[in-house]
């Protein structure tokens, strides 16, 4: 009779409850930031406030509370976060400098301290969607800052880390561009986590966010990617960046998209970049 066997070593039952750890971390995060969205499109926000433990009958009729109040004051991490995602930035919105400084002042603070993820999450959230020269250096913060849940909450750690590089793409400051293209260039296992599995999920959110940068850094980036790299997600990403840069629609291939982007020149990156408005309106050409 075989003796018997574990079903596997330390190391991956290790990696395997991480991953785990993860994906519930990450399904908390999404359900989380759906319900905060819904007030925006119907009843789903009015049931979650009616089924909350501290919810009062007599405060259906109040005015919802001043966001900067909750944020300020409230120890409820979920209000908090959901204040903290329905900011947004005065000067885009008729508001004066002084409430400008105000609001950016408390999202970056809670997006590099916060002491819980979700508010600095939603604070990350925010932040990508403002214009001020002041958001992306805090978004970079935050990207290097999460380090503090390394030891303990590494799955916290990875999940800021790949939000701040997406909302670094979404903000689109070139100041952001040696971090995105670092990462995405980087060996497999010499990130900040050490972990290959998420080195991997960060330099594909790189790939990704580089799609709102249309300079020849990140170009060539992309296409080191694609004369490099085995993996198909990674190589996936790259090729739909590189077409969102350009709005050509070119094979993965490293030569074909290196003899293009030569002989375009600058001229390659300056068309705008292709939405999936876009791609529909190809697809239904097509059809046609």
């Amino acid at each position: 009779m075989q003796p018997h066997q574990p079903c596997g070593t330390p190391t991956s039952r290790k990696r395997q409850r991480r991953t785990i750890r993860r994906l519930r971390f990450r399904l908390v995060c999404i359900v989380h930031f759906a319900l905060a969205a819904c007030p925006l499109c119907g009843c789903a926000g009015f049931w979650d406030e009616v089924t909350s433990r501290d919810f009062k009958f007599k405060d259906m009729f109040k005015p919802p509370p001043d966001p900067l109040w909750v944020i300020r004051n409230s120890p409820d991490g979920d209000k908090k976060s959901k204040a903290l995602g329905s900011l947004k930035e005065p000067l885009q919105n008729g508001g004066s400098q002084q409430e400008q400084d105000l609001i950016v002042k408390l999202l970056v603070q809670n997006a590099i301290s916060d002491s819980q993820p979700l508010c600095r999450l939603a604070a990350i959230s925010s932040l990508q969607h403002f214009k001020d020269s002041r958001a992306a250096p805090a978004l970079i913060d935050a990207y290097e800052r999460s380090a503090s849940f390394q030891r303990d909450r590494p799955e916290v750690m990875e999940t800021i880390q790949e939000q701040a590089l997406q909302a670094l793409g979404v903000n689109g400051n070139p100041i952001a561009l040696n971090l995105l293209v670092g990462i995405l260039k980087a060996p497999p296992g010499t990130g900040p986590s050490g972990d290959k599995q998420n080195d991997l999920n960060q330099r594909i959110c790189a790939a990704r966010a580089l799609a709102y940068f249309p300079q020849y850094q990140a170009a060539e980036a992309l296409v080191s990617v694609l004369r490099s790299e085995q993996d198909v997600a990674l190589r996936d990403r790259a090729t739909e960046s590189l077409r969102e840069l350009t709005g050509q629609e070119l094979p993965g291939n490293a030569e074909v998209w290196a003899e293009f982007l030569h002989k375009s020149g600058k001229e390659a990156l300056a068309k705008k970049p292709t939405t999936l408005g876009d791609k529909l309106l190809k697809l239904v050409s097509f059809q046609k």
